[in-house]
């Protein structure tokens, strides 16, 4: 490569992408002397289209910062940190999890797999290869902090298998507890609003698309809205519940769509009957006409869907909100058709083909492993994350005694905070790969210090759901990784070479003698695709990928019998219980609801020094709350629940409704000497308003109490 006029010639510019998120925006690094002096906005690629965000942009702080581990670390006897070389850390972790194996069974053995490790096409396949070679059933991930309802609503109503209606093509959208201008995320893997969101949602609009958002808080997103209804924080499923009864007290849903694909219609209509908007006034605070307005803009349609982020998955009554969601898009027929083209947007991966007809609920979490807490069960090979905590600290002959977390955070990110710190803290192994020295990291016995983004190279096959259109990128490494660090998908093929397990990957075992590149995988992975894997290569860029020109084909032989199950028993029990919750404590009359920020994904970027504005985690509430309360913008202030307290500051805040505070997840820090603001996750308890099924607590809509500091207190701790 040319070096540019006027530069030094220890400059290079190179093209890559970016893996803090699902929006894998394109970019351009400008590297000095091996190090990112500047990203840059690709403007040449074809889906993010020059869109950066803050974090994205503070690239070389994550690769570079002085907080970034160089070497794996063994945690010594007295709690410190010292380097150690990674063979030697494979080696001694692989037998300490065979002695614990030994004596206490392999369910003693759990795998936490983070949100980061999502974001490399290499290390959730090889994380879970490892994993199955353990035989443990104790698998948790992120999926089940955040969004383990959507897996509840496809169990219990089932899957229609033609394909979702998208954005490109729709006339309305329903955006509800989820802030895509902000986040990058705004759908459930249809291509909706997750590169270069807000020119996204602007253009949208300009072709005609009214949108519609569901948010306690006029966001960034709800102020691009044609209608914004803001309920009171938790009671969006009932909400949903007066839309419903909206849309089918006065026909407006797709009779034939629910003729076919639909078998108790009757029975969510008689469900609905008395959620008038009359009543969700009375419980969620949003006006009559605003609920018909909602109700008749969606069902007027006639194309697009309403999606959902973790603000209602989180929430109380999430299975419940989640399942009328789905309903909702459902009784307004919003799937595509035989006949209609389908979603081809897999290129790296296979696709099946797509068929007009429903698969009926299997309820697979009736037969999954059952954890002796509670007698929950794994949905969908996976137990909830809100049990791990008792997983450990229970007794019993399969108690977790050795915990590996891959790309996650739990100490930061888990409920009840102070349980889970305990819950770490007592494992008789602990292992994190991270490339920083993390909450979690900071209690394990080993941290594997992996490559960062761009240390790597990866491709973009398990983010196609994201993307708006069949499109795929790959990367080589752009940056020359530091000696000591190990990409993280070779971790657990050592690890599993190590305990003398064979390692399946992309359907064949792989050799232990000869171990295969990065690269060799990524091609392995990608040889089931529609397009060359040295073709891919050759596009710096990424590649936008040839339409199939297929199309929604009729039911198989034997699929036209099966329905989806709007309103089955254990859903409308829900939705009494939801219609009957008490009004607001007088001891808890606020309600704290989560909120995302550009700055950081989760917590990654809450410590990058100077990234995040203040560098702290305010609660914000409305100024005139401010007020009565006798507060000042910027005063210390504690923030109480039935499960914690913590001390914070205040800051005014317009956007928000009165009676809510609004703070953002995973933020604090412990035994690290620094402070990056305050983790709500002390308020949080797991013991009550937990969801049934998947074991979810109340992470958003929590009641809390708003205090002054007393003037023996006024210092701000985290």
């Amino acid at each position: 490569m040319s070096t540019p006029e006027g530069v030094r010639p220890d400059f290079v510019r190179r093209t890559s992408y970016c893996r803090l998120c699902a929006s894998s925006c394109g970019v351009l690094l400008d590297i000095e002397d091996g190090r990112i002096a500047r990203v840059l906005g690709d403007a040449a690629h074809p889906i993010s289209r020059g869109y950066t965000c803050p974090k994205g942009r503070r690239a070389g702080d994550l690769a570079h910062g002085p907080d970034r581990l160089t070497t794996s670390m063994r945690r010594t006897a007295d709690g410190a940190h010292v380097p150690v070389a990674f063979g030697a850390a494979v080696d001694d972790i692989a037998a300490r999890l065979r002695a614990i194996v030994a004596r206490y069974g392999p369910d003693a053995v759990a795998l936490f797999m983070g949100t980061q490790q999502n974001f490399a096409a290499l290390t959730p396949p090889m994380a879970r290869a490892w994993f199955r070679g353990t035989g443990s059933h104790k698998l948790f991930s992120t999926m089940t902090i955040d969004q383990s309802a959507k897996w509840v609503v496809a169990e219990r109503m089932g899957t229609y298998l033609g394909g979702r209606q998208r954005l490109a093509d729709a006339d309305v959208w329903l955006l509800a507890g989820t802030n895509p201008v902000v986040s990058g995320n705004g759908g459930d893997g249809d291509g909706a609003v997750v590169q270069n969101p807000s020119v996204t949602l602007r253009e949208a609009r300009a072709r005609g698309l009214r949108l519609i958002v569901v948010d306690p808080r006029r966001s960034e997103t709800a102020a691009l809205a044609d209608l914004h209804l803001a309920p009171k924080p938790g009671t969006d499923a009932v909400l949903f519940a007066g839309i419903l009864n909206v849309i089918l007290a006065e026909g407006r849903h797709d009779r034939e769509f629910c003729a076919r694909h639909a078998e108790d219609l009757p029975a969510l209509a008689a469900a609905v009957i008395e959620v008038t908007p009359t009543l969700v006034q009375r419980i969620c605070g949003v006006h009559p006409d605003q609920t018909r307005l909602a109700a008749r803009m969606f069902a007027h349609g006639p194309r697009g869907m309403a999606t959902t982020g973790t603000g209602l998955c989180m929430g109380p009554h999430s299975n419940l909100a989640e399942h009328l969601v789905a309903v909702l898009n459902v009784v307004c027929g919003r799937y595509l058709r035989e006949g209609e083209p389908a979603d081809d947007r897999a290129v790296l991966n296979r696709s099946g083909p797509a068929r007009a007809e429903a698969v009926g609920p299997s309820r697979a979490y009736e037969r999954g492993f059952r954890s002796r807490i509670g007698g929950i069960r794994a949905i969908r090979g996976e137990l909830p994350s809100g049990i791990l905590a008792d997983e450990i600290l229970e007794p019993g002959p399969d108690r977790v005694r050795a915990l590996i977390v891959s790309g996650g955070n739990p100490a930061a990110a888990l409920p009840d905070r102070d349980r889970t710190l305990r819950a770490l803290r007592s494992l008789d192994l602990l292992v994190c790969v991270d490339p920083r020295m993390s909450d979690t990291a900071a209690l394990a016995h080993y941290v594997i210090a992996p490559t960062t983004m761009y240390e790597r190279a990866d491709h973009t096959a398990i983010m196609e759901p994201f993307f708006p259109e069949p499109f795929a990128q790959y990367t080589p490494p752009v940056l020359t990784p530091p000696p000591g660090v190990v990409e993280d998908w070779r971790f657990f093929l050592d690890l599993a070479t190590a305990s003398g397990q064979p390692v399946k990957f992309a359907g064949r075992i792989l050799d232990p003698a000869a171990p295969p590149s990065a690269e060799q995988l990524l091609a392995m992975t990608a040889e089931r695709g529609r397009v060359r894997f040295d073709d891919l290569t050759e596009a710096p860029h990424g590649l936008r990928a040839r339409r199939l020109e297929s199309v929604v084909g009729p039911p198989g032989a034997d699929g036209g019998g099966h329905r989806l199950t709007l309103m089955p028993g254990d859903v409308r029990a829900e939705l009494r219980a939801a219609l009957t919750e008490r009004a607001v404590s007088g001891d808890f009359p606020w309600r704290l609801t989560v909120r995302r920020i550009r700055e950081a994904i989760n917590s990654t970027g809450t410590g990058v020094p100077g990234l995040v504005p203040g560098g702290a985690n305010p609660a914000a509430l409305h100024p005139d709350d401010l007020a009565a309360l006798g507060i000042a913008d910027g005063e210390a202030i504690t923030v109480r629940s039935v499960s914690g307290l913590l001390r914070t500051t205040a800051r005014a805040d317009r956007t928000l409704a009165r009676g809510t505070v609004s703070m953002t997840h995973c933020f604090g820090s412990i035994g690290q000497g620094r402070s990056f603001g305050v983790n709500v996750n002390v308020l949080i308890g797991t013991r009550d308003g937990t969801q049934a099924i998947n074991a979810m607590p109340t992470m958003t809509a929590v009641p809390v109490a708003i205090e002054r500091l007393t003037s023996q207190d006024r210092k701000v701790t985290p």
